[in-house]
């Protein structure tokens, strides 16, 4: 307690040391074991995130605080003190030789290291010739601050002796007061926390900042190898034979800090660790290289071998000139060349300097992240929500139909809205699109309501290009949920990625609750159901279908002649607008009259299948595809999950490159067992069986029949049968299978236009309303 006591009255020098040093080697080593944590969690690539305009502003604090420093070694009072002194114009004065060494430094120091010496030595020079000739003493130049004092540098040897300097000191654990030592173990974890965030800091702008050095150098190294002449060797094509080392990452880097401090908390001692470079002079001049790390560790030995006792004799503007370069360097291309680079967002630079000013550097960094992300949302904003506006009347899906159910389709499609929506929703940007959804269901006066587009009976919100949501834009969809309810309107959300849906499920918009809402794999898929819903529902296709196929059970049982296939030669030149019908009669004995009932699976051997009445569907088969990569064989990086960053792959791996030669070796071994197919709703004026016709292989997918159904199937055995007795027969087969490819192609060149319509669109900045469209119909009338 005496102890305690004598340490808080400031009376026992040897309890404050070895406090102080205890107090050390425990922030030593907190440092450390953040070091250790922040390398193996990747805390430290977080500062990877910050906003161009944050480091530049930092940077620019550390320049300004490097040159108050310099300021403050010239003249010993700190700029804020400058104001009140009053010897003002004689503290000016003795900072001037630094200014004026530092500029020279800043434009000749990057040509060659010989100027950096050179100016170096010609500030000495000068200060022993300036004192020659005016006849001042060097204790008259210490009196007036031009050099260091003895007593300010040098320690005496008994001082070494007497004091506890280190943890291996005699006696030190004794001496130590626990009471403040523990007072003192907040702000030491608070101070390592500071030291790991600046680490990150300094790294991420350093990472930059090397990019641009060496974009610079190549320039440089171009155009000075354009004026060689030819039989000069190029030197960049001998070094790159040289085994090149890869630069460590930063991760790397703070193991290695860690290392060194963790060594140094056990002795108790300061670790000298780089935490930023503070100039690129040096790194031009090639400082990083070995000669001069080991020439600069000589040069601080010999200082320390003599007790400092050198540093008295070099006047302190050769130091503080040296911290004027720095000072210069950084405000320059972290303040001043960055005004071209961050345009609006620069203003943001001085600000942080300023707070850095008043508040600290730590706290102007987070307001300037607080600022930059102001920024940065309403510039996200900006950008848009919506990639694409549709309806069904500008877009369809690629599942055939019957010609009436085209036409029906044509007049009533726009009662299918449909929304691709893009980029990350948040609180900012989801408001717009329920805005925007909301104005779809207003009750609008105008004086036709036939102009009025109709309120839609499906919405499709497409999120196959959204990154992801917010909290804030759940409640925006869990809003156009309830919305699509009270308006009777069938919602479909499409290609959501596994990480949004799980969002949109946790905020409540999900299909057990909302049973008129449902997710679907994609866009086509999502097409395809509302249009099914708006022809079953709305358009009762599936009741005319019905009836039509009673009739024609009706007339055959009236007639003894089955004209079911005539009939369906006759609806499929309808259909397409052919005239092969008659050339085709003679295949009316070599088929066979299939009836279906609602709901049957079609069970399709090779061959044709002419559809005479009923609607049946035929659905993806899951393992046709051409996707590669089905087999396991990974020609490409594949990420995992939806929230794996590609900055965790790595483009050439062993796995990618069996996978690449696995393609390469085998040409074509994904198409031999796999193909796609399209999706159809296929009725009268349709055959079925086309693709396998052509390519050999077996009938693709499931066919459903929707309705009591008739067919006439014709085998592919005898087809190639009557390419030898009636070869004229078959070629008019094989004519209208031509037509109808040919069409299928058409219809698939016209959704591949779609497709990239939607994905090469400009965002709309203000989508149209019902009610403005309303007032356009009006406008245009004659």
């Amino acid at each position: 307690q005496q102890q305690d006591q004598e340490f808080l009255h400031g009376d026992d020098t040897d309890v404050f040391l070895a406090t102080f040093v205890a107090l050390n080697a425990f922030g030593m080593a907190v440092c450390a074991v953040l070091c250790v944590l922040a390398s193996h969690v990747k805390l430290a690539n977080l500062a990877l995130f910050l906003p161009y305009p944050v480091l530049c502003g930092f940077f620019s604090s550390v320049g300004l605080s490097i040159w108050m420093s310099s300021f403050k070694v010239d003249t010993g009072i700190t700029v804020p003190h400058f104001w009140g002194s009053e010897h003002r114009l004689f503290s000016v004065m003795k900072h001037v030789p630094s200014i004026i060494a530092g500029i020279a430094l800043y434009f000749l120091a990057p040509k060659s290291p010989v100027y950096l010496i050179g100016i170096i030595a010609c500030t000495i020079a000068l200060a022993y010739s300036t004192m020659m000739l005016t006849g001042t003493s060097l204790h008259e130049a210490q009196a007036l601050g031009f050099f260091w004092e003895e007593k300010e540098v040098v320690m005496s040897s008994e001082t070494h002796h007497d004091f506890p300097m280190h943890l291996w000191s005699h006696g030190v654990f004794k001496k130590i007061s626990w009471d403040a030592f523990l007072n003192g173990v907040p702000d030491v974890i608070a101070m390592g926390l500071i030291y790991l965030i600046r680490c990150s800091l300094q790294a991420a702008a350093l990472k930059r900042n090397l990019a641009n050095y060496l974009r610079n150098k190549e320039a440089a190294d171009t155009a000075a190898s354009d004026g060689q002449p030819s039989f000069v060797v190029d030197k960049s094509v001998e070094e790159d034979k040289q085994p090149k080392r890869k630069p460590k990452d930063v991760l790397e880097v703070l193991m290695q800090f860690a290392n060194t401090q963790f060594v140094t908390a056990i002795t108790g001692g300061f670790a000298v660790i780089p935490s930023v470079g503070l100039s690129n002079t040096f790194v031009k001049i090639g400082s990083e290289s070995r000669a001069p790390q080991l020439g600069a560790c000589l040069l601080v030995l010999g200082c320390y071998l003599s007790n400092f006792r050198l540093i008295i004799f070099v006047p302190k503007c050769t130091f503080s000139s040296l911290l004027v370069m720095a000072s210069i360097d950084l405000l320059t291309n972290w303040f001043i060349k960055s005004f071209r680079k961050t345009g609006s967002e620069w203003f943001v630079i001085p600000f942080i300097v300023l707070s850095g000013q008043m508040f600290g550097v730590l706290q102007s960094v987070a307001l300037g992240v607080g600022i930059s992300t102001m920024i940065f949302v309403s510039s996200f904003y900006r950008a848009g929500t919506v990639k694409f506006i549709a309806n069904g009347l500008t877009i369809r899906s690629t599942i055939e139909r019957h010609s009436e159910d085209n036409v029906w389709l044509d007049r009533n499609g726009d009662m299918i809205q449909t929304l691709v929506l893009q980029n990350y929703l948040f609180f900012g940007n989801a408001t717009s699109v329920l805005k925007y959804i909301s104005s779809m269901f207003d009750d609008i006066e105008v004086i036709d309501d036939s102009l009025l587009p109709p309120k839609p009976k499906y919405l499709v919100l497409d999120m196959s290009i959204v990154s992801g949501v917010d909290i804030s834009a759940v409640d925006c969809f869990a809003d156009v949920t309830s919305l699509c309810k009270t308006q009777g309107c069938k919602l479909l959300i499409s290609g959501s990625s596994k990480m949004v849906r799980q969002a949109l499920i946790s905020g409540g918009v999900k299909p057990a609750s909302h049973p008129h809402m449902s997710f679907v794999e994609d866009l086509e898929a999502a097409l395809g159901m509302a249009e099914d819903g708006l022809l079953k529902f709305v358009g009762r296709n599936e009741e005319r279908i019905q009836k039509n196929h009673l009739r024609g059970v009706h007339l055959r049982g009236m007639s003894q002649i089955d004209i079911g296939l005539r009939l369906a030669l006759k609806q499929i030149d309808e259909q397409h607008n052919l005239s092969f019908a008659t050339y085709l009669q003679g295949l009316a004995e070599y088929t066979t009259a299939m009836d279906l009932k609602a709901g049957e699976q079609l069970d399709l051997p090779r061959g044709l299948y002419f559809v005479e009445s009923g609607m049946i569907k035929a659905e993806a088969d899951t393992s046709a595809s051409l996707t590669r990569g089905r087999q396991k064989l990974f020609a490409t990086p594949v990420m995992g999950r939806s929230t794996d960053s590609i900055g965790q792959l790595t483009a050439r791996s062993a796995t990618v490159g069996r996978g690449q030669a696995a393609l390469k070796n085998a040409p074509g071994i994904m198409s031999q067992f796999s193909h796609t197919f399209r999706l159809a709703r296929v009725g009268p004026g349709f055959v079925i069986g086309c693709i396998s016709e052509f390519t050999g292989q077996e009938i693709p997918g499931t066919f459903i029949c929707m309705t009591e159904s008739r067919v006439h199937y014709l085998p592919f055995e005898t087809i190639e049968e009557l390419e030898i007795s009636k070869p004229t027969l078959i070629m008019h087969l094989y004519k209208l299978l031509a037509h109808l490819g040919a069409r299928r192609q058409e219809l698939t060149i016209g959704q591949l236009s779609t497709l990239r319509s939607i994905m090469s669109s400009s965002a709309p900045s203000k989508p149209i309303s019902r009610k403005a469209l309303a007032h356009l119909s009006e406008n245009f009338q004659p």
